[in-house]
């Protein structure tokens, strides 16, 4: 019997490996990517030259980097998502009401995906070294957006996300134990906030609250997060911050619906 499933194209894959190692390394020459992909400097130069023609990728010197072309690709992608622009308006507030960091995470296919990030006026200039930025990936159990939106899905969906990406640690405090995902989840549920103590990113917290739709669907989720130093983690500053997060999703959803 033949097998009619689609196949990935290779020479796609290919091209997307190029363009992703040259963000990462934030620009790279042909023999750098040659040594960090193992393939032959012909077929990357091949891909090089197709992207720099159709503007996704510009050469400075000898040095490749990711091109304007797709900076209208991301900004239709995150518009087009119809909770975009009044969750917007909330980041902000929510980062200058807070002092810290916030933003609004949606799951796709199973990753959590930041589609708008905001830093307070009064932590702007001390937190440029921050890794978060809007376009952000993150996997869904070890962020605090991204096990609000869990425990707010079904037991299969969460199962359907695990099965495909894991539970893989970033820090000694990640959870890797199902049984331990499950009941966080259950907690989580209970309290209506999830809380991340340095699970992603050692030194930092954040506090996320998931949004679902009339139907109970999740929508996406509210996250403010900070260095630790900065990020109570005692129970009162905890609830309070849990308890504004809530306050917003509730007034985004009297907006929305």
């Amino acid at each position: 019997m033949t097998d009619s499933r689609p196949r990935p194209v290779k020479t796609t894959k290919t091209s997307f490996a190029i363009v992703r190692a040259i963000r990462d390394t934030d620009g790279a020459t042909l023999s750098e990517l040659a040594d960090r992909l193992d393939l032959a400097k012909s077929t990357i130069h091949n891909h090089l030259h197709t992207l720099v023609d159709e503007g996704f990728l510009v050469r400075e010197g000898d040095a490749y980097h990711v091109g304007l072309e797709f900076l209208p690709f991301g900004e239709h992608a995150r518009h087009r998502n119809p909770l975009y622009a009044p969750a917007r308006r909330r980041v902000y507030s929510l980062a200058e009401q807070t002092g810290n960091e916030a933003d609004f995470i949606v799951e796709e296919n199973g990753r959590a995906y930041s589609l708008e990030y905001a830093l307070s006026e009064s932590t702007r200039g001390v937190s440029e070294s921050s890794p978060f930025r809007a376009g952000n990936r993150f996997h869904m159990h070890n962020c605090a957006s991204g096990k609000a939106m869990l425990a707010a899905m079904s037991e299969d969906h969460v199962r359907s996300i695990l099965d495909r990406w894991g539970l893989p640690a970033t820090t000694e405090q990640t959870i890797t134990s199902e049984s331990t995902l499950f009941e966080e989840l259950e907690t989580i549920r209970r309290r209506g906030y999830a809380v991340n103590d340095e699970e992603l990113i050692e030194g930092y917290r954040s506090i996320g609250a998931a949004v679902t739709g009339p139907d109970g669907d999740v929508l996406g989720a509210f996250t403010v997060g900070g260095p630790t130093y900065r990020m109570a983690v005692d129970d009162d500053s905890t609830a309070a911050t849990g308890r504004l997060l809530l306050d917003e999703v509730d007034a985004l959803k009297d907006d929305v619906f």
